[in-house]
């Protein structure tokens, strides 16, 4: 019996692929590739730009510049850095020194030292004449250092609130520099000092001290001035020589003010009271009569602080008494120089009618001579050492990159 052969046929069903269909799953499949690599890539860059902005240095004082730039073109502290920022406080303390009491302001991170033990940094601010403590644009600063994550000491002297400028406030910096050493978190650190206007003699007489040259990170000058001289010959002739030409130039009142009591100190004590009412604010200019009964030396001093002999300042500077030709070389930052080593930078606005900024340029032309490392920067978004108010786009524009640049260095060289 022959059993019936089943036979089963499979049947194959060939999907014929165009052309066209091919080339595009092809396509899809590279545009996938792309897709996917350049997100790859974007975690990537995500990833190191975070660790070098947060553990790398250079990361971190890029970091803190970009925060800390709208801080101070605006004068406050935007909401960026008061929601990124870390919480901060403020305390006081005093110390002693060779010129009295010095009063110190610190603003600090109110958390703990973080990992990185070199993500704190020091700033010591030695903001100029007359009490600054409360004033908002400087108290602004030091918040929104502290903020970011480094530790703030504003300092002042009896002799600076009564606007005043003495060499013997340098040992006044040099132990509010120590008492910052001392604070927690900070051992071993080097501190960065900035001065503005007539505390840049007292910051560079402490960067030369030998007590603390070599641990001071950097120092910055803002508004400052080089040779007191200088400043008197540009008073009595209220004018400057500027980009090769001649540019009147009037100075305001506190300058006035300062450079007074400055000049005054060796000279007699009833002369020196007149000469300060006359050269006050409010105060009279001296008739002829009153003028002839001063001496020479102090007749010559309130001419040039006036201003109303601009021809005769070569005369009226020799005839100086020694003493007073004395004081204005002991308070010249351009006596220190040699002694400092810190790098430096400088800043000055381009039209400062406190202190001319031709001070600034001989200061950077002598570092230059020196072979001595130091950035200068000029700018005109300031009136004097305060931002203006209701900056125009094109100012921001023309000085934000280049304050953001230096901003970024000084800080960090002061966090190593």
């Amino acid at each position: 019996m022959m059993r019936n052969k089943v036979h089963t046929y499979k049947h194959h069903v060939v999907h014929t692929i165009q052309p066209e269909s091919l080339q595009a799953d092809t396509t899809r499949r590279a545009s996938h590739k792309k897709i996917v690599f350049v997100l790859r890539f974007f975690l990537v860059l995500l990833f190191v730009s975070g660790i070098f902005l947060s553990l790398v240095p250079r990361g971190r004082a890029i970091a803190r510049a970009a925060l800390l730039l709208p801080t101070l073109i605006t004068a406050s502290q935007p909401a960026p850095l008061v929601l990124s920022g870390e919480p901060t406080r403020h305390t006081q303390m005093t110390v002693p020194s060779r010129s009295g009491t010095v009063y110190l302001d610190i603003y600090a991170p109110s958390t703990s030292v973080p990992l990185i033990t070199d993500a704190r940094g020091g700033i010591l601010i030695i903001p100029g004449v007359g009490d600054n403590r409360q004033v908002p644009q400087l108290v602004n600063l030091s918040q929104a250092l502290a903020r970011s994550g480094m530790i703030v000491m504003d300092m002042t002297t009896p002799t600076l609130m009564a606007y005043d400028i003495s060499a013997q406030d340098s040992d006044a910096a040099v132990q509010a520099f120590n008492a910052f050493a001392n604070l927690p978190g900070m051992q071993g650190k080097h501190i960065g000092l900035i001065a503005f206007s007539a505390g840049v003699p007292v910051a560079c007489f402490a960067a030369a001290d030998p007590r603390i040259r070599d641990k001071v990170a950097s120092v910055t000058l803002f508004g400052g001035y080089f040779n007191t001289e200088g400043v008197l010959r540009a008073f009595g002739r209220r004018a400057i020589d500027i980009d090769g030409h001649t540019e009147h130039w009037q100075p305001t009142d506190v300058p006035i003010l300062t450079l007074t009591n400055v000049i005054m100190k060796p000279l007699a004590p009833a002369e020196r009271s007149r000469i300060i009412q006359a050269l006050a604010p409010h105060g009279k200019a001296l008739t002829t009569n009153e003028l002839a009964q001063l001496s020479p030396g102090t007749r010559a001093a309130y001419h040039l602080l006036i201003g109303d002999e601009p021809n005769r300042v070569d005369q009226n500077i020799a005839a100086l008494p020694a003493a007073i030709h004395a004081e204005l070389t002991e308070l010249s930052p351009s006596r220190a120089i040699g002694q400092m080593r810190a790098p430096m930078f400088l800043l000055h606005d381009r039209n400062d009618r406190s202190i001319p900024v031709t001070e600034s340029r001989d200061f950077a032309a002598a570092l230059a001579r020196l072979h001595y490392p130091y950035e200068y920067v000029e700018f005109h978004i300031f009136d004097h050492v305060e931002v203006l108010s209701n900056l125009k786009i094109g100012q921001i524009l023309g000085d934000g990159p280049r304050l953001f640049s230096l901003l970024s260095d000084v800080l960090f060289v002061d966090s190593q």
